[in-house]
């Protein structure tokens, strides 16, 4: 299954290295390089340098042909964005982390 992941905090490092583990194909987006450099160095993954409601990076990450796009970023409004833009770029499934309803 390849799954795209928005934001590499302690939630995205967590779900990538849980579904690299199970053998999924993996693919983080986050601005910062050096959470990006961690992410890439210990786990079995494709990192992509970019804001994850950005049409270029999401495309760049292959989210046309993603089965699930989770947006895990600390802000509500960007992970909401992330997906219907993934959504609308022909993801399959997206799944945007929402803390304040």
């Amino acid at each position: 299954m390849k799954i795209i992941i928005v934001g590499n905090g302690k939630v995205g490092f967590t779900l990538a290295e849980h579904l690299s583990q199970e053998d999924h194909d993996v693919t983080i987006i986050d601005t910062n390089y050096e959470t990006l450099k961690k992410s890439s160095d210990t786990l079995d993954v494709m990192c992509v340098k970019g804001n994850g409601a950005s049409i270029s990076a999401l495309r760049e990450s292959g989210v046309d042909t993603a089965d699930v796009v989770i947006a895990a970023t600390h802000s509500d409004e960007v992970n909401m964005i992330c997906c219907l833009t993934a959504k609308r770029l022909g993801a399959g499934f997206t799944i945007a982390r929402v803390r304040n309803v």
